[in-house]
């Protein structure tokens, strides 16, 4: 009787030990299946956002002006890139970016759909208080310093560029030069309301044409900058009322407007003989009236420098006393129309 039992209860545990193996392995082929249903639910949602995502970018692109093909180019590489191609179509530093790894990758790159891009987005022309990204940015005819290894001085302008180079032309001078091809030269120039640049490239060609010398330089991001001015100045025409004494003890006031103004200063411009009668010249003590918003901002300032341009004689006065309430206002409201403008300009310096 007793061996009877045993042999049940072996085959009794002998039924569980199967039934626990099958129990199991059904729980972790159900773990396989959800892991794996999951991973590809994922990769779904991913291709389904992937084509949506894409689909907004190509509308998007298309409401700029943009061609299905230009689109694409944009796309394909911002993706290369890992860029969100959002951003390229918004700022020009992630374009730039993604139109060099466009035209390293393709040797017989199509220029001409570089530049209608460039000027679609409106990335062709950057103001001058907006920074250089690169030296596609540098204006034709910019000029500045050409410094050879031997720190012999050129003096030199911006004679042409394209996608892959500038071309700069060596003003009044003629060979010998102390510089060569294969040479390492430094460009530094200043840029106007901006500030002073500086770049090192090496010569590629030194092209004779017209009487002309040319230095063939490569592109690069790789430029360096020293602001001109601690604050930015905003050009803005404001009307101003100012005052001055003359050596007689006579008070003369002057009603004209600003050529431009930042929190420590501003730019105005007379014609030439009235200048000249109002005895308007460099340390000239003079008080001020500026009428912004419907507000009067008052201080004294002094003129630090004075130009021709034209008929007229413009000048640079510094805030010498100012009210800090009046300081505090005119800061907020230049900081308020330098966002305005950059607004307005997509090639606002951003990675």
């Amino acid at each position: 009787m007793d061996e009877r039992v045993n042999i049940v209860t072996d085959a009794f545990k002998s039924t569980i030990k199967t039934q626990n193996l099958k129990i199991f392995f059904l729980i972790v082929v159900i773990f396989i299946l959800l892991g794996l249903g999951l991973y590809y639910i994922d990769k779904i949602k991913e291709f389904i956002n992937h084509r949506y995502l894409k689909r907004l970018f190509f509308i998007y692109a298309q409401d700029l002006g943009l061609t299905k093909e230009e689109a694409q180019l944009l796309w394909n590489y911002s993706k290369k890139l890992k860029r969100d191609p959002f951003l390229v179509l918004e700022f020009k530093a992630p374009f730039e970016k993604v139109i060099d790894l466009y035209i390293k990758e393709n040797p017989n790159f199509d220029e001409k759909l570089i530049r209608r891009i460039r000027r679609k987005l409106g990335f062709d022309k950057i103001p001058p208080y907006v920074p250089l990204i690169s030296t596609k940015d540098i204006d034709i005819y910019q000029t500045g310093n050409l410094i050879s290894p031997n720190k012999q001085i050129y003096p030199v302008a911006l004679y042409d560029k394209d996608e892959l180079f500038t071309y700069w032309w060596v003003i009044d001078k003629k060979p010998p030069f102390d510089f060569e091809v294969g040479s390492k030269v430094k460009i530094r120039f200043i840029r106007k309301d901006d500030a002073i640049y500086s770049f090192e490239e090496t010569i590629q060609d030194i092209i004779h044409e017209d009487g002309k010398y040319i230095v063939k330089l490569p592109h690069t991001f790789k430029l360096e900058s020293i602001n001109r001015r601690e604050e930015f100045r905003l050009r803005e025409h404001i009307p101003i009322i100012l005052e001055l004494e003359t050596k007689e003890g006579k008070k003369v006031k002057i009603n004209t407007e600003t050529t431009d103004i930042s929190i420590e200063g501003f730019g105005f411009c007379l014609p030439i003989l009235e200048a000249r009668d109002k005895k308007l010249s460099v340390e000239t003590k003079i008080k001020a009236q500026l009428k912004i918003d419907n507000r009067t901002i008052k201080g004294e300032a002094v003129i630090k420098n004075v130009r021709e341009v034209g008929k007229k004689l413009c000048f640079g006065a510094k805030f010498d006393q100012i009210d800090k309430e009046d300081k505090e206002f005119l800061k907020t409201f230049i900081s308020e129309k330098q966002k305005e403008i950059l607004k307005q300009y997509r090639g606002k310096y951003i990675e």
